[in-house]
Protein backbone atom coordinates (compact mmCIF):
# COMPACT_ATOMS: atom_id res chain seq x y z
CA UNK A 1 0.00 0.00 0.00
CA UNK A 2 2.73 1.91 0.89
CA UNK A 3 4.82 1.62 -3.01
CA UNK A 4 1.27 2.67 -4.37
CA UNK A 5 1.12 6.46 -2.32
CA UNK A 6 4.21 7.15 -3.90
CA UNK A 7 3.42 5.84 -6.97
CA UNK A 8 0.89 8.13 -7.08
CA UNK A 9 2.76 10.76 -5.45
CA UNK A 10 5.40 10.56 -8.30
CA UNK A 11 2.70 10.27 -10.65
CA UNK A 12 1.12 13.36 -9.57
CA UNK A 13 4.79 15.93 -9.51
CA UNK A 14 5.83 14.30 -12.47
CA UNK A 15 8.51 16.13 -14.39
CA UNK A 16 6.43 17.35 -16.92
CA UNK A 17 4.72 19.17 -13.57
CA UNK A 18 7.99 20.81 -12.34
CA UNK A 19 8.72 21.70 -15.33
CA UNK A 20 5.22 23.30 -15.98
CA UNK A 21 5.09 25.30 -12.69
CA UNK A 22 8.73 26.70 -12.86
CA UNK A 23 7.63 28.18 -16.48
CA UNK A 24 4.34 29.67 -14.74
CA UNK A 25 7.25 31.11 -11.82
CA UNK A 26 9.56 32.47 -14.26
CA UNK A 27 7.18 34.11 -16.19
CA UNK A 28 5.31 35.54 -12.39
CA UNK A 29 9.05 37.03 -11.75
CA UNK A 30 9.12 38.52 -15.38
CA UNK A 31 5.30 40.18 -14.59
CA UNK A 32 6.55 41.43 -11.01
CA UNK A 33 9.58 43.31 -12.02
CA UNK A 34 9.18 44.51 -15.52
CA UNK A 35 5.36 44.62 -16.21
CA UNK A 36 4.03 43.66 -19.34
CA UNK A 37 0.42 42.04 -18.86
CA UNK A 38 -0.51 40.98 -22.29
CA UNK A 39 3.03 39.27 -22.60
CA UNK A 40 3.30 37.46 -19.57
CA UNK A 41 -0.32 36.52 -18.80
CA UNK A 42 -0.99 34.16 -21.09
CA UNK A 43 1.46 31.69 -19.67
CA UNK A 44 0.84 32.36 -16.44
CA UNK A 45 -3.11 31.45 -16.70
CA UNK A 46 -2.03 29.35 -19.18
CA UNK A 47 0.50 26.76 -16.92
CA UNK A 48 -0.87 26.79 -13.94
CA UNK A 49 -4.62 26.12 -15.08
CA UNK A 50 -3.11 23.31 -17.19
CA UNK A 51 -1.74 22.32 -13.13
CA UNK A 52 -5.07 22.55 -11.91
CA UNK A 53 -6.92 20.52 -14.63
CA UNK A 54 -3.77 18.42 -14.03
CA UNK A 55 -4.01 17.99 -9.76
CA UNK A 56 -8.03 17.55 -9.99
CA UNK A 57 -7.74 14.91 -12.76
CA UNK A 58 -5.28 12.85 -10.07
CA UNK A 59 -7.62 12.92 -7.28
CA UNK A 60 -10.61 12.25 -9.60
CA UNK A 61 -8.47 8.94 -10.61
CA UNK A 62 -7.21 8.38 -6.89
CA UNK A 63 -10.78 7.98 -5.49
CA UNK A 64 -11.67 5.91 -8.62
CA UNK A 65 -8.53 4.08 -8.45
CA UNK A 66 -7.75 4.03 -4.54
CA UNK A 67 -8.57 0.08 -3.62
CA UNK A 68 -7.39 -1.06 -6.99
CA UNK A 69 -3.01 -1.73 -7.84
CA UNK A 70 -1.87 1.22 -9.98
CA UNK A 71 1.06 -0.99 -11.19
CA UNK A 72 2.25 -5.08 -10.89
CA UNK A 73 6.04 -5.24 -10.97
CA UNK A 74 9.25 -5.23 -8.61
CA UNK A 75 7.38 -3.50 -5.48
CA UNK A 76 10.96 -2.78 -3.93
CA UNK A 77 12.57 -1.67 -7.00
CA UNK A 78 9.03 0.44 -7.93
CA UNK A 79 9.24 1.71 -4.45
CA UNK A 80 12.37 3.20 -3.99
CA UNK A 81 12.31 5.16 -7.95
CA UNK A 82 8.95 6.66 -7.18
CA UNK A 83 10.44 7.13 -3.64
CA UNK A 84 13.16 9.23 -4.64
CA UNK A 85 11.52 10.93 -7.54
CA UNK A 86 8.64 12.33 -5.16
CA UNK A 87 11.27 14.12 -2.50
CA UNK A 88 13.54 15.60 -5.66
CA UNK A 89 10.21 17.00 -6.89
CA UNK A 90 9.52 18.21 -3.68
CA UNK A 91 13.18 19.67 -3.43
CA UNK A 92 13.01 20.87 -6.45
CA UNK A 93 9.21 22.86 -5.90
CA UNK A 94 10.49 24.25 -2.67
CA UNK A 95 13.42 26.18 -4.02
CA UNK A 96 11.42 27.06 -7.04
CA UNK A 97 8.77 28.41 -5.38
CA UNK A 98 11.33 29.90 -2.36
CA UNK A 99 13.10 31.81 -5.14
CA UNK A 100 9.67 32.67 -6.84
CA UNK A 101 8.58 33.97 -3.30
CA UNK A 102 12.35 36.43 -2.96
CA UNK A 103 12.41 37.55 -6.16
CA UNK A 104 8.53 39.05 -5.60
CA UNK A 105 9.61 40.16 -2.42
CA UNK A 106 12.46 41.80 -3.86
CA UNK A 107 9.90 43.34 -6.61
CA UNK A 108 7.72 44.86 -4.25
CA UNK A 109 10.44 46.94 -2.72
CA UNK A 110 10.55 50.61 -3.40
CA UNK A 111 11.55 51.04 -7.28
CA UNK A 112 12.75 47.52 -7.53
CA UNK A 113 9.84 46.64 -9.94
CA UNK A 114 6.96 47.31 -12.09
CA UNK A 115 4.81 45.01 -8.78
CA UNK A 116 6.04 48.03 -6.04
CA UNK A 117 4.92 50.22 -8.34
CA UNK A 118 1.54 48.51 -8.64
CA UNK A 119 1.73 48.31 -4.54
CA UNK A 120 2.67 51.96 -4.13
CA UNK A 121 -0.31 52.80 -6.32
CA UNK A 122 -2.85 50.63 -4.64
CA UNK A 123 -2.01 51.95 -1.19
CA UNK A 124 -1.14 55.91 -1.96
CA UNK A 125 -3.17 56.54 -4.62
CA UNK A 126 -6.61 58.20 -4.38
CA UNK A 127 -9.56 58.77 -6.64
CA UNK A 128 -11.59 62.08 -6.30
CA UNK A 129 -15.26 62.49 -8.42
CA UNK A 130 -14.39 64.95 -11.02
CA UNK A 131 -17.62 67.61 -10.85
CA UNK A 132 -16.32 70.84 -11.22
CA UNK A 133 -15.45 69.98 -15.03
CA UNK A 134 -15.78 73.47 -16.34
CA UNK A 135 -12.78 76.24 -16.12
CA UNK A 136 -15.16 79.20 -16.69
CA UNK A 137 -17.39 78.24 -14.23
CA UNK A 138 -15.45 76.82 -11.59
CA UNK A 139 -11.60 77.52 -12.13
CA UNK A 140 -8.81 76.64 -10.65
CA UNK A 141 -10.58 76.49 -6.56
CA UNK A 142 -12.91 73.91 -8.18
CA UNK A 143 -10.06 71.52 -8.82
CA UNK A 144 -9.06 71.85 -5.05
CA UNK A 145 -12.76 71.20 -3.77
CA UNK A 146 -12.96 68.02 -5.60
CA UNK A 147 -9.45 66.64 -4.64
CA UNK A 148 -10.59 67.71 -0.88
CA UNK A 149 -13.72 66.14 -0.79
CA UNK A 150 -11.58 62.61 -1.12
CA UNK A 151 -7.79 63.67 0.17
CA UNK A 152 -7.70 66.18 3.18
CA UNK A 153 -5.15 68.91 1.26
CA UNK A 154 -3.32 71.43 3.22
CA UNK A 155 -5.12 74.97 3.20
CA UNK A 156 -1.38 76.00 1.74
CA UNK A 157 -0.33 75.06 -1.05
CA UNK A 158 3.08 75.26 -3.67
CA UNK A 159 3.67 73.94 -6.71
CA UNK A 160 6.54 71.48 -7.44
CA UNK A 161 7.66 72.20 -10.83
CA UNK A 162 4.05 73.23 -12.59
CA UNK A 163 0.51 73.50 -12.97
CA UNK A 164 -0.71 72.50 -16.52
CA UNK A 165 -4.37 72.41 -17.42
CA UNK A 166 -5.63 72.39 -20.97
CA UNK A 167 -9.63 72.92 -21.43
CA UNK A 168 -11.51 73.31 -25.16
CA UNK A 169 -13.73 76.27 -26.54
CA UNK A 170 -16.38 75.16 -24.22
CA UNK A 171 -14.23 75.54 -21.26
CA UNK A 172 -14.68 71.82 -20.52
CA UNK A 173 -11.54 70.51 -18.71
CA UNK A 174 -9.57 67.77 -21.26
CA UNK A 175 -6.74 67.39 -18.60
CA UNK A 176 -4.69 68.57 -16.41
CA UNK A 177 -1.38 67.56 -14.14
CA UNK A 178 0.82 69.01 -11.04
CA UNK A 179 2.68 68.33 -7.66
CA UNK A 180 1.65 70.25 -5.12
CA UNK A 181 3.52 70.18 -1.88
CA UNK A 182 1.68 71.44 2.09
CA UNK A 183 3.13 71.20 5.17
CA UNK A 184 0.93 68.37 7.42
CA UNK A 185 -0.13 68.80 11.06
CA UNK A 186 2.89 67.67 12.02
CA UNK A 187 4.40 70.22 9.54
CA UNK A 188 6.20 67.83 7.69
CA UNK A 189 6.27 68.87 4.12
CA UNK A 190 4.02 65.93 1.99
CA UNK A 191 3.82 65.56 -1.41
CA UNK A 192 0.52 64.97 -3.78
CA UNK A 193 0.72 64.05 -7.65
CA UNK A 194 -2.10 64.81 -9.30
CA UNK A 195 -3.45 63.53 -12.39
CA UNK A 196 -6.44 63.87 -14.98
CA UNK A 197 -6.64 63.17 -18.57
CA UNK A 198 -10.67 63.20 -19.43
CA UNK A 199 -11.97 60.77 -16.93
CA UNK A 200 -14.54 60.70 -14.32
CA UNK A 201 -12.16 60.84 -11.70
CA UNK A 202 -8.92 62.57 -10.31
CA UNK A 203 -6.00 60.51 -9.75
CA UNK A 204 -4.09 61.85 -6.55
CA UNK A 205 -0.83 60.26 -5.84
CA UNK A 206 -0.41 60.63 -2.13
CA UNK A 207 3.91 60.79 -2.13
CA UNK A 208 4.36 60.90 1.76
CA UNK A 209 6.64 63.01 4.23
CA UNK A 210 9.72 64.19 2.55
CA UNK A 211 12.58 67.21 1.99
CA UNK A 212 11.29 69.33 -0.40
CA UNK A 213 12.75 72.94 -0.97
CA UNK A 214 9.57 75.61 -1.59
CA UNK A 215 9.34 79.27 -0.85
CA UNK A 216 6.62 81.74 -1.62
CA UNK A 217 7.47 82.17 -5.43
CA UNK A 218 5.96 78.47 -6.06
CA UNK A 219 2.26 79.63 -3.97
CA UNK A 220 -0.84 78.21 -5.20
CA UNK A 221 -2.92 80.59 -4.41
CA UNK A 222 -1.91 83.56 -6.69
CA UNK A 223 -2.69 80.86 -9.37
CA UNK A 224 -6.24 80.44 -8.05
CA UNK A 225 -6.92 84.03 -7.73
CA UNK A 226 -5.47 85.30 -11.04
CA UNK A 227 -7.65 83.06 -12.75
CA UNK A 228 -10.57 84.16 -10.86
CA UNK A 229 -9.96 87.77 -12.25
CA UNK A 230 -8.97 86.83 -16.02
CA UNK A 231 -11.85 86.92 -18.68
CA UNK A 232 -10.79 83.25 -19.86
CA UNK A 233 -13.04 82.78 -22.63
CA UNK A 234 -12.61 86.72 -24.10
CA UNK A 235 -9.01 85.79 -23.95
CA UNK A 236 -9.30 82.58 -26.12
CA UNK A 237 -11.95 83.78 -28.62
CA UNK A 238 -9.02 85.09 -30.67
CA UNK A 239 -7.45 81.35 -30.52
CA UNK A 240 -8.81 78.90 -33.33
CA UNK A 241 -11.73 77.56 -32.37
CA UNK A 242 -11.17 73.73 -33.23
CA UNK A 243 -8.03 73.91 -30.91
CA UNK A 244 -7.04 72.83 -27.43
CA UNK A 245 -6.34 75.27 -24.86
CA UNK A 246 -3.69 75.21 -21.96
CA UNK A 247 -3.53 77.07 -18.68
CA UNK A 248 0.40 77.33 -17.26
CA UNK A 249 1.38 78.30 -13.88
CA UNK A 250 4.98 78.07 -12.69
CA UNK A 251 4.87 80.50 -9.35
CA UNK A 252 6.78 83.85 -9.96
CA UNK A 253 8.44 84.57 -13.10
CA UNK A 254 10.77 87.35 -15.13
CA UNK A 255 10.36 88.32 -18.51
CA UNK A 256 12.98 91.18 -18.37
CA UNK A 257 11.54 94.32 -20.15
CA UNK A 258 10.02 91.91 -23.25
CA UNK A 259 5.98 93.54 -23.01
CA UNK A 260 5.24 90.88 -25.73
CA UNK A 261 2.36 88.92 -24.36
CA UNK A 262 1.78 90.52 -21.16
CA UNK A 263 -1.08 91.34 -19.76
CA UNK A 264 -1.86 92.90 -16.22
CA UNK A 265 -4.94 91.69 -14.28
CA UNK A 266 -6.13 94.78 -12.56
CA UNK A 267 -9.10 93.07 -9.75
CA UNK A 268 -12.65 94.91 -10.85
CA UNK A 269 -11.29 96.13 -13.89
CA UNK A 270 -10.31 95.15 -17.61
CA UNK A 271 -7.47 93.65 -18.36
CA UNK A 272 -4.70 95.80 -19.69
CA UNK A 273 -1.52 95.54 -21.60
CA UNK A 274 1.95 97.20 -20.94
CA UNK A 275 3.09 100.75 -21.98
CA UNK A 276 5.60 98.08 -24.49
CA UNK A 277 8.17 101.25 -23.79
CA UNK A 278 8.40 100.73 -20.29
CA UNK A 279 11.27 100.79 -18.10
CA UNK A 280 9.47 98.13 -16.10
CA UNK A 281 10.65 94.60 -15.18
CA UNK A 282 8.03 92.19 -16.58
CA UNK A 283 7.80 90.18 -13.35
CA UNK A 284 5.24 88.06 -10.82
CA UNK A 285 3.26 85.74 -10.62
CA UNK A 286 2.16 85.28 -14.07
CA UNK A 287 -1.06 82.86 -15.74
CA UNK A 288 0.22 81.70 -19.30
CA UNK A 289 -2.88 81.04 -21.73
CA UNK A 290 -1.97 79.55 -24.88
CA UNK A 291 -2.90 77.04 -27.69
CA UNK A 292 -1.04 74.04 -27.14
CA UNK A 293 1.19 73.19 -29.53
CA UNK A 294 1.38 76.18 -31.50
CA UNK A 295 3.50 78.15 -28.93
CA UNK A 296 5.69 79.41 -31.87
CA UNK A 297 2.86 80.67 -34.03
CA UNK A 298 0.56 81.79 -32.20
CA UNK A 299 2.15 83.99 -28.96
CA UNK A 300 0.94 83.09 -25.70
CA UNK A 301 -1.09 85.58 -23.41
CA UNK A 302 0.63 85.75 -19.82
CA UNK A 303 -1.71 87.16 -17.28
CA UNK A 304 -0.37 89.03 -14.03
CA UNK A 305 -2.06 90.30 -10.94
CA UNK A 306 0.51 93.38 -9.99
CA UNK A 307 -1.43 92.83 -6.28
CA UNK A 308 0.06 89.64 -5.71
CA UNK A 309 3.50 90.55 -5.04
CA UNK A 310 6.64 89.07 -2.92
CA UNK A 311 7.21 89.62 0.48
CA UNK A 312 9.21 92.08 1.97
CA UNK A 313 11.49 89.69 3.59
CA UNK A 314 11.89 87.31 0.61
CA UNK A 315 13.01 90.90 -1.70
CA UNK A 316 15.51 91.35 0.99
CA UNK A 317 16.85 88.23 1.97
CA UNK A 318 17.17 87.69 -2.38
CA UNK A 319 18.92 90.75 -2.20
CA UNK A 320 21.41 89.97 0.23
CA UNK A 321 22.31 87.04 -1.23
CA UNK A 322 22.57 88.53 -4.37
CA UNK A 323 25.01 90.62 -2.91
CA UNK A 324 27.20 87.83 -1.99
CA UNK A 325 28.12 86.97 -5.74
CA UNK A 326 29.06 89.96 -6.24
CA UNK A 327 32.10 88.98 -3.74
CA UNK A 328 32.20 86.36 -5.89
CA UNK A 329 30.59 83.28 -3.85
CA UNK A 330 27.24 82.47 -2.50
CA UNK A 331 27.68 82.07 0.49
CA UNK A 332 24.28 79.67 0.39
CA UNK A 333 25.61 77.45 -1.79
CA UNK A 334 27.67 74.16 -0.57
CA UNK A 335 30.39 72.82 -2.20
CA UNK A 336 29.68 69.56 -4.23
CA UNK A 337 32.18 67.05 -2.79
CA UNK A 338 32.13 63.27 -2.77
CA UNK A 339 34.55 60.79 -0.93
CA UNK A 340 35.67 57.37 -1.60
CA UNK A 341 37.44 56.79 1.24
CA UNK A 342 37.74 58.51 4.64
CA UNK A 343 40.87 60.12 3.39
CA UNK A 344 40.61 60.43 -0.78
CA UNK A 345 37.58 63.00 -2.11
CA UNK A 346 36.88 65.02 -4.41
CA UNK A 347 34.68 68.37 -4.60
CA UNK A 348 33.84 71.08 -6.71
CA UNK A 349 34.30 74.56 -4.89
CA UNK A 350 33.04 77.90 -7.04
CA UNK A 351 35.26 79.71 -8.49
CA UNK A 352 33.43 82.19 -9.87
CA UNK A 353 29.19 83.33 -10.26
CA UNK A 354 27.27 85.72 -12.89
CA UNK A 355 23.64 85.99 -13.79
CA UNK A 356 22.48 83.24 -12.07
CA UNK A 357 25.20 80.44 -13.22
CA UNK A 358 28.44 79.36 -11.53
CA UNK A 359 32.25 78.12 -12.45
CA UNK A 360 33.86 75.57 -10.92
CA UNK A 361 36.86 74.15 -10.27
CA UNK A 362 37.91 70.34 -9.39
CA UNK A 363 39.95 69.53 -5.94
CA UNK A 364 40.97 66.16 -4.42
CA UNK A 365 42.09 65.33 -1.20
CA UNK A 366 44.37 62.45 0.47
CA UNK A 367 43.83 63.76 4.17
CA UNK A 368 40.28 63.90 4.67
CA UNK A 369 40.04 67.32 3.81
CA UNK A 370 42.71 69.18 5.30
CA UNK A 371 44.23 69.86 1.63
CA UNK A 372 43.10 70.21 -1.24
CA UNK A 373 44.91 69.91 -4.66
CA UNK A 374 43.34 71.66 -7.50
CA UNK A 375 43.32 68.72 -10.20
CA UNK A 376 41.07 71.06 -13.08
CA UNK A 377 40.54 75.02 -13.19
CA UNK A 378 37.80 74.23 -15.85
CA UNK A 379 36.16 70.42 -15.63
CA UNK A 380 32.85 72.20 -17.24
CA UNK A 381 34.69 74.26 -19.93
CA UNK A 382 33.12 75.60 -21.65
CA UNK A 383 29.52 75.63 -19.99
CA UNK A 384 28.53 77.08 -17.17
CA UNK A 385 25.38 76.48 -14.77
CA UNK A 386 24.51 75.11 -11.43
CA UNK A 387 26.44 71.55 -10.33
CA UNK A 388 23.90 68.53 -10.05
CA UNK A 389 26.50 66.18 -8.37
CA UNK A 390 29.79 64.65 -8.24
CA UNK A 391 30.46 60.95 -7.86
CA UNK A 392 33.47 58.57 -8.70
CA UNK A 393 33.72 54.53 -8.51
CA UNK A 394 37.72 55.23 -7.84
CA UNK A 395 40.55 57.35 -8.07
CA UNK A 396 40.53 57.43 -11.88
CA UNK A 397 36.61 56.88 -12.91
CA UNK A 398 34.49 59.79 -11.99
CA UNK A 399 31.15 61.79 -13.03
CA UNK A 400 30.01 65.50 -12.42
CA UNK A 401 26.43 66.70 -13.78
CA UNK A 402 25.56 70.31 -14.56
CA UNK A 403 22.30 72.02 -14.49
CA UNK A 404 21.18 74.79 -17.05
CA UNK A 405 18.23 76.94 -17.42
CA UNK A 406 17.45 77.08 -13.84
CA UNK A 407 17.17 73.48 -13.71
CA UNK A 408 15.16 72.86 -16.53
CA UNK A 409 17.89 70.62 -18.33
CA UNK A 410 21.74 69.57 -17.63
CA UNK A 411 24.72 68.30 -18.63
CA UNK A 412 26.93 65.40 -17.45
CA UNK A 413 30.60 64.83 -17.63
CA UNK A 414 32.97 61.73 -17.24
CA UNK A 415 36.75 61.34 -16.61
CA UNK A 416 38.96 58.18 -16.83
CA UNK A 417 41.91 59.92 -15.47
CA UNK A 418 41.15 61.09 -11.92
CA UNK A 419 39.86 64.19 -13.08
CA UNK A 420 42.54 65.94 -15.32
CA UNK A 421 40.16 65.72 -18.54
CA UNK A 422 36.30 65.78 -18.89
CA UNK A 423 34.37 64.40 -21.70
CA UNK A 424 30.62 65.17 -22.09
CA UNK A 425 28.51 62.33 -22.14
CA UNK A 426 26.10 62.05 -25.26
CA UNK A 427 22.98 60.51 -23.90
CA UNK A 428 20.39 58.80 -26.52
CA UNK A 429 17.57 60.65 -26.88
CA UNK A 430 13.66 59.40 -25.99
CA UNK A 431 10.68 60.25 -28.33
CA UNK A 432 7.70 60.78 -27.04
CA UNK A 433 4.29 61.38 -29.03
CA UNK A 434 2.13 63.74 -27.29
CA UNK A 435 -0.34 64.24 -29.87
CA UNK A 436 0.32 64.26 -33.62
CA UNK A 437 1.48 67.52 -34.10
CA UNK A 438 4.28 67.11 -30.98
CA UNK A 439 7.02 64.77 -30.32
CA UNK A 440 9.96 65.79 -28.29
CA UNK A 441 12.38 64.07 -26.00
CA UNK A 442 11.49 65.52 -22.14
CA UNK A 443 14.46 63.27 -20.78
CA UNK A 444 17.01 65.96 -20.44
CA UNK A 445 18.18 66.15 -16.44
CA UNK A 446 21.09 63.72 -15.91
CA UNK A 447 21.14 62.47 -12.34
CA UNK A 448 25.02 60.53 -11.44
CA UNK A 449 25.09 57.11 -12.14
CA UNK A 450 25.15 54.57 -9.90
CA UNK A 451 26.46 51.06 -9.79
CA UNK A 452 24.42 47.71 -9.49
CA UNK A 453 25.24 43.96 -10.10
CA UNK A 454 28.07 45.33 -11.57
CA UNK A 455 26.67 47.43 -14.22
CA UNK A 456 25.83 51.33 -14.84
CA UNK A 457 22.87 52.66 -14.18
CA UNK A 458 21.79 56.50 -14.52
CA UNK A 459 18.50 58.07 -14.59
CA UNK A 460 17.76 61.23 -16.58
CA UNK A 461 14.56 63.86 -15.31
CA UNK A 462 12.81 66.03 -17.01
CA UNK A 463 13.96 69.10 -15.25
CA UNK A 464 12.17 71.55 -13.17
CA UNK A 465 9.77 71.85 -16.92
CA UNK A 466 8.91 68.63 -17.34
CA UNK A 467 5.46 67.23 -16.36
CA UNK A 468 5.06 64.67 -19.25
CA UNK A 469 3.72 61.27 -17.48
CA UNK A 470 3.88 62.45 -14.25
CA UNK A 471 7.29 63.22 -13.94
CA UNK A 472 8.81 59.84 -14.87
CA UNK A 473 12.35 59.48 -15.42
CA UNK A 474 14.24 57.86 -18.47
CA UNK A 475 16.62 54.49 -16.70
CA UNK A 476 20.06 53.80 -19.16
CA UNK A 477 22.36 51.16 -18.93
CA UNK A 478 26.36 51.16 -19.85
CA UNK A 479 27.89 47.85 -19.96
CA UNK A 480 31.34 50.01 -20.75
CA UNK A 481 32.03 51.98 -17.43
CA UNK A 482 30.04 54.71 -18.63
CA UNK A 483 31.58 56.02 -22.42
CA UNK A 484 28.12 54.98 -23.87
CA UNK A 485 24.75 54.49 -22.73
CA UNK A 486 21.29 52.47 -23.43
CA UNK A 487 17.87 53.17 -22.88
CA UNK A 488 15.92 50.64 -20.84
CA UNK A 489 12.66 51.84 -19.65
CA UNK A 490 10.88 54.87 -18.22
CA UNK A 491 10.95 54.72 -13.88
CA UNK A 492 9.23 56.17 -11.33
CA UNK A 493 11.60 59.44 -9.61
Amino acid sequence: MKTKHYLFRALVLNPFVILLYSIGCHYLISLAQYGGLRRNAPFIVGSFSVLLIWFILCLFLYFKHRKKPLLKGNAQRLKWITKTWFFIAIILLTFTTTYTGYKLYESAQPFQGRFSIYLDNFFNTKKAKFTHTNIYDSGIQGILDDIRSEVALPSELYVSNDFDLAFNKAGEIQSFSTALIGANQENEWEMYSIQYNNEEEISIKLEGPGYHEVDETTLLQPFIETVENIPLQESVAEFPDNANYSIYYQGYRSWGYNSEGIYWVNRNENVSAPDSYSDEEYAGYAVSVYVAGKEDTIPPKRFIDRSLTLSDNYIKKQEEEKNSFDLGYNMKDQVESYFLTEEIGFQLPITDASAGSRYYALEKTIDSGTSWERINQEPFYPSSGVSSGIIFFDEQLGFIGLSKNGGSEGLIYRTEDGGVTFEKIEIPKVEVTVNEDLIYNPFDLPDMPYLENETLHMTVGQGIDGDYNGGVKALYLSEDLGRTWTYVEEVKP
